[in-house]
């Protein structure tokens, strides 16, 4: 009869025995009772115990003082009450927000171009530059035509103006 009744109760599941087996109250309807008169919860039960004294001896040589654990515990239980106060974490949603609006803005409305506002083109006239279609097709096929990229001629223009000095100087 006595058996028949720990088994109307529920079995006691990992987490209740682990709160038994660290002295923390189990969860509501595991019951002490039922760990005497339930084979199964008690195999599991002392198999846990086992395991928890044979880790315990090992690490006897070891031990950690209590105080150091102590105040690591007051430590941590001071960090979760009491969160830093993170500048950055607060502000970088409200930065990144007003710097999309900003980026938005300039994107749809580019304001006026430096040539629009009055400033002379190198050229010297103000607006857009303007050549006709025979000079634009001649400097096309000059570039063309050149073996040496346009970025190179000023490179070997130094090289150009030292060997001449130098030719000078003999």
């Amino acid at each position: 009869m006595m058996n028949s009744k720990a088994h109307e109760e529920r079995h006691w599941s990992e987490g209740d025995l682990l709160l038994k087996l660290y002295a923390l109250a189990p969860e509501d309807g595991a019951s002490d009772g039922h760990l005497g008169s339930c084979h199964e919860c008690c195999v599991r039960w002392e198999a846990l115990r086992a395991a928890r004294t044979e880790v315990l001896l090992e690490s006897a040589g070891q031990s950690i003082p209590e105080s150091r654990l102590l105040a690591q515990r007051k430590a941590v239980w001071a960090r979760i009450d009491h969160p830093g106060k993170f500048l950055f974490s607060k502000w970088a949603p409200v930065a990144a927000t007003a710097m999309m609006l900003v980026t938005g803005i300039v994107l749809l409305n580019p304001g006026s171009s430096p040539l629009a506002t009055g400033m002379q083109s190198p050229a010297g006239n103000s607006g857009t530059a303007s050549i006709s279609d025979a000079q634009l097709f001649s400097d096309l096929s000059t570039m063309a035509a050149s073996t040496t990229p346009r970025a190179v001629e000023p490179i070997r223009g130094l090289f150009e103006s030292s060997s001449s000095k130098e030719e000078g100087s003999f």
